[in-house]
C-alpha cells in the first residue's frame, strides 16, 4: 500500500492510540526501544562487543537514571528506591553506593572495565601481557593461540575466539599461524571525530522526540516525510531535492547562528546550545 506520511514526536500529529495504563505506556515504550535497539546491536555486533559486554555496561546508566528520576520526584535514595526503579537487585545497588562512598549518587560510566572483561579481549590483553612475538602458531603446547585460549577459559573453542578476532579485524590468519594486528589499537582521530558526531546527533534527535512524549509540550521540533512505492530513479531524484534545499538553509540558519553568536558573546544568561539535523534513508522493501 503506497503511503506518503509526516512522522513527529509531536502530539498534535495523529497517533494510533492514547496509553492511559502504566503497563501498557511501559510495553509500548519496551517496543518501541528495542526497535531503536535493532540496529545499535548491529553496529555493536559488528565492532565486536556482545551481549555480555553490554548488559554490563548498562549497569551504571539504569543505576543514574534511577536516582536522577528519584531526585526528580524529591524522593529518598534508599537501596530499595535504585534497585526498584533501575530493576538492578538490591546487591548491586548496595555495592554501587559503598563504591560511591555510602551515597547514591551519579557515576561516570566504566567501559573499558566492561570490555576487557569478554573473552577475546583478555586473550588478547594476555598476548601482549606476556610479551609474545605478533606472529604465533595457532596449535602447540606453549606460546601458541590455542595456549592462550586456554588460560583464559576452557569453555569457549580456540578456533571460534580466533574467528571472532579475525572478524573485528585484531588478527589475521596466515597459513599455520596468527598475526596480531597492533595498528587496531591505535585510536583513528578522524573515525572517532566521525563517531563523536553521529552520537551526538542520534542522542540530540532522541532527546527531542522523548522530551516531546515525556513532557507533552512539543518543544522540540522532530519530525520526517515517508514516502513508499518508488522506483530507484524516484529516490535519486528525492535525494538530489533534499540535499539542495539542506544546502541552501543550512547556509541560512548558519549566517542567522553566527549573528546570535556574536551578539550574545559574553552575556551570562548565554547557557543554552542548539542543534538542527536532517538525514536521509531509503531501503528495498521486501515483498
Amino acid at each position: 500500500m503506497k503511503k506518503i506520511l509526516i512522522h513527529s514526536s509531536s502530539l498534535d500529529q495523529p497517533t494510533l492510540s492514547t496509553y492511559t495504563h502504566l503497563s501498557q505506556n511501559a510495553e509500548s515504550t519496551l517496543e518501541s526501544t528495542l526497535q531503536v535497539m535493532n540496529e545499535l546491536v548491529r553496529w555493536m555486533v559488528k565492532s565486536g562487543i556482545g551481549y555480555v559486554e553490554f548488559s554490563a555496561a548498562l549497569r551504571s546508566l539504569f543505576y543514574n537514571e534511577a536516582i536522577k528520576e528519584l531526585e526528580y520526584l524529591n524522593q529518598k535514595k534508599t537501596d530499595s528506591s535504585v534497585s526498584l526503579l533501575s530493576g538492578l537487585n538490591r546487591r548491586d545497588v548496595s555495592a554501587l553506593r559503598v563504591e560511591n562512598g555510602g551515597d547514591h549518587q551519579i557515576i561516570p560510566a566504566t567501559y573499558m572495565d566492561v570490555l576487557s572483561s569478554s573473552v577475546p579481549a583478555r586473550v588478547v590483553a594476555l598476548w601482549i601481557h606476556q610479551d609474545l612475538s605478533n606472529i604465533l602458531p595457532i596449535s602447540g603446547e606453549e606460546n601458541s593461540f590455542e595456549y592462550l585460549v586456554k588460560q583464559i577459559s576452557t569453555e569457549k573453542h580456540p578456533r571460534s575466539i580466533l574467528l571472532e578476532l579475525k572478524r573485528i579485524g585484531v588478527i589475521v590468519e596466515d597459513g599455520e599461524n596468527v598475526i596480531l594486528q597492533t595498528n587496531s589499537f591505535t585510536p583513528s582521530p578522524e573515525m572517532d571525530e566521525i563517531k563523536q558526531l553521529f552520537t551526538a546527533h542520534i542522542v540530540s534527535h532522541l532527546a527531542a522526540g522523548i522530551h516531546n512524549i515525556i513532557e507533552k509540550d512539543n518543544k522540540f521540533l522532530e519530525q520526517a516525510l515517508f514516502a513508499n512505492e518508488l522506483t530507484s530513479a524516484s529516490v535519486e531524484q528525492l535525494k538530489k531535492t533534499s540535499m539542495k534545499l539542506w544546502n541552501e538553509m543550512s547556509k541560512q540558519v548558519l549566517a542567522e547562528a553566527l549573528e546570535y553568536c556574536k551578539q550574545d558573546e559574553g552575556r551570562k544568561d548565554a547557557v543554552f546550545n542548539f542543534r538542527l539535523g536532517v538525514f536521509q534513508h531509503d531501503i528495498q522493501e521486501n515483498k
